[in-house]
C-alpha cells in the first residue's frame, strides 16, 4: 500500500554500521550550534543521509545503542528519532525499530529565497504563547523515565491499548457504546487520512470533499494517485445538489465511495456545521451509500454545540479523525480514528496501521498529555487567545476593505478578500509576493478549491498576523 519508492526502501535492510557515527557530535556542534542536543542530532542524522553515509534500508541503533555510544540520554535520542520520523526521514516497525526511509533534499545554498520568505510558510507551527511544547515536552520525559526501551515490543491491534481506552472514554458522553477496539491511533490527521484512502481506494479511484478544504488534505489524495471530486461549502452546509450529481462518477464499489468533510471549526474556513447541514450531509451519504470520513481535528477550539457526524450517525458509516497534537505542539503527531465496529477487522486497515501508524513513544506521551489536567486549561487559554487574536485580525481585514468570506466560529483561520466595488484590487500574485515579503503565512483560494469563489480570497493564520506586521502588509499592498 506504501509508495513503491518507499516500499523498496523499507525492503533494503542493512544494519547501519559504525563509520556514519564517525565525528558526529562534533558535526552536530558546527551545523547547528544555536539547538538543543536532540536537534542537532536530527541535522547530524539528516546530513548523512543526504550524502549517502546512510542509505535507504539502513536499520538504525537501537534508542539504548546510539544513547550508550554518543554518551547521551535515551531521551535525547527517542526525541531525535521521532522527529526524524516526523520529517519522512526515518520510518518505524513496530517490533523492529527504525530505518531511513529516503534521501531528503539537500539544505538550501545562498540561491535561496530571503529570509523573509523562508519565514512566511503558511503551515509553520503557531508562535510559542499559541503552542503546549512545555506540557509535551514534560509528558515526553515521564515516559523517557519510565519506558526507556519502549521500542523495542511489538504493538497489538490498532494502537496502544491505554490510549484507545481512554480516548474512547473521552468520546462516551456522545457514543456511549463506543469501545477501545473501535478507536486506531494515527501518526497525525494526515496519516489516518493516509491509512483510511489507502485502505479503501485504489489509484485511479476519485472522492468526494468538500470545497474549500484542507490544501495538505488535497495535496496528499493527489500524491496518492486519487482524484478528487469537489462539493462546494456554502458556510455550514455542502451543496447537497452538487453531492448528489457528483456522487454519481464515484466507484461502483460501496468501500470506495469516500465524502471527507469538516464539521468544526474547518480549515480553511474556521466554520462549524450547523445541525441541519449535518443532517443533510448523512441523509446524502445514505443515499449515495458513502462512507464519510469526518475531519475533526480542531474540535477542541470550537463552540460545544458545533455538531458531530459521528455522534448523530451513530458510527454506523462516519469515521472520525481527531487529533491530540493539531492544537498542542509540532514535537507530537498523534491523531486517533473512530471506527464502525464492523469496519474494525479490515485487513487493508491493519496492514497499514502497522506500517504507517505512530511509534509507541508518542502513543505512551498522548496518554500522558490526556492525563494531565494542565491540558484542559491549555485548551481553555488557547481558546481565548486565538477568540482575541481572531477579532482583531477580523478588525484590522475589515478596516483596510477586505470582506471575510465567513465569519468563524473559532480556531486559527480566517478567509478575506477585496470584493467586487473595492477597486482598485492588487492581484492575487502581487499580494502573495507581498505577504513573502512580510513574513506572513499567506495562501490563496487556489490552493484549497477549483470551484468558483464570490471573490479572491486569502487564508490568514490569526496566530501569526500581529497587528503592526498586518497593517503594515495592508498599506503596502494597497499603496506599493
Amino acid at each position: 500500500m506504501q509508495s513503491s519508492s518507499n516500499a523498496s526502501a523499507l525492503r533494503q535492510t542493512a544494519p547501519a554500521g559504525a563509520g556514519w557515527m564517525q565525528g558526529l557530535m562534533g558535526d552536530m556542534d558546527e551545523a547547528a550550534p544555536g539547538l538543543g542536543l536532540a536537534q542537532r542530532l536530527v541535522v547530524g542524522v539528516e546530513l548523512r543521509v543526504i550524502d549517502g553515509r546512510l542509505a535507504p534500508g539502513t536499520k538504525m541503533p537501537s534508542v539504548r545503542a546510539l544513547a550508550g555510544k554518543l554518551g547521551i540520554s535515551t531521551f535525547t535520542v527517542t526525541e531525535s528519532y521521532s522527529a526524524l520520523r516526523a520529517r519522512s526521514v526515518l520510518a518505524s516497525r513496530p517490533g523492529s525499530g527504525y530505518y531511513v526511509l529516503h534521501r531528503p533534499a539537500p539544505a538550501p545554498d545562498a540561491a535561496a529565497p530571503p529570509a523573509a520568505e523562508a519565514h512566511a510558510d503558511p503551515d509553520r507551527p503557531p508562535p510559542a504563547e499559541y503552542r503546549g511544547d512545555e506540557l509535551v515536552r514534560e509528558a515526553m520525559r515521564r515516559v523517557a523515565r519510565a519506558t526507556p526501551e519502549w521500542d523495542d515490543g511489538a504493538r497489538p491491534g490498532l494502537g496502544l491499548v491505554r490510549l484507545r481506552e481512554r480516548i474512547a472514554a473521552r468520546h462516551r458522553a456522545e457514543l456511549p457504546a463506543l469501545g477501545p477496539q473501535q478507536v486506531m491511533t494515527a501518526a497525525g490527521s494526515l496519516g489516518a487520512a493516509m491509512c483510511l484512502l489507502q485502505a479503501w481506494t485504489a489509484p485511479g479511484d476519485a472522492v468526494l470533499i468538500e470545497s474549500p478544504a484542507s490544501r495538505q488534505l488535497r495535496r496528499l489524495i493527489h500524491t496518492l494517485g486519487r482524484g478528487t471530486l469537489e462539493v462546494p461549502r456554502r458556510g455550514g452546509c455542502l451543496d447537497i445538489a452538487a453531492l448528489d450529481e457528483q456522487a454519481a462518477l464515484l466507484p461502483a464499489e460501496g468501500r470506495r465511495r469516500l465524502l471527507f468533510v469538516s464539521t468544526a471549526v474547518s480549515n480553511p474556513l474556521g466554520v462549524c456545521m450547523t445541525p441541519q447541514g449535518a443532517h443533510q450531509a448523512l441523509q446524502a451519504a445514505e443515499r449515495h451509500d458513502l462512507r464519510v470520513i469526518e475531519l475533526d481535528a480542531w474540535r477542541g477550539l470550537s463552540p460545544l454545540q458545533a455538531p458531530s457526524l459521528a455522534a448523530m450517525d451513530g458510527l454506523q458509516r462516519v469515521a472520525q479523525v481527531g487529533s491530540v497534537s493539531a492544537t498542542l505542539s509540532a514535537r507530537l503527531r498523534l491523531a486517533h480514528v473512530l471506527l464502525p465496529q464492523r469496519w474494525t477487522d479490515d485487513p487493508a486497515l491493519r496492514c497499514l496501521h502497522t506500517t504507517l501508524g505512530p511509534s509507541e513513544f508518542e502513543e505512551r506521551v498522548a496518554c500522558e498529555v490526556l492525563a494531565d489536567a494542565g491540558h484542559a486549561r491549555f485548551l481553555q487559554r488557547l481558546n481565548t487567545s486565538l477568540k482575541i487574536a481572531g477579532e482583531r485580525t477580523l478588525s484590522l481585514l475589515t478596516g483596510a476593505g477586505l470582506q471575510a468570506l465567513c465569519v468563524p466560529d473559532g480556531g486559527p483561520f480566517l478567509c478575506a478578500g477585496w470584493p467586487a466595488g473595492s477597486e482598485p484590487r492588487p492581484s492575487s500574485d502581487a499580494v502573495l509576493l507581498e505577504a513573502r515579503k512580510q513574513g506572513l503565512p499567506l495562501t490563496a483560494a487556489a490552493d484549497f478549491c477549483t470551484t468558483p469563489q464570490p471573490f479572491a480570497w486569502f487564508r490568514f493564520n490569526v496566530t501569526q498576523c500581529g497587528d503592526e506586521r498586518l497593517v503594515r502588509f495592508l498599506a503596502r499592498i494597497k499603496n506599493p
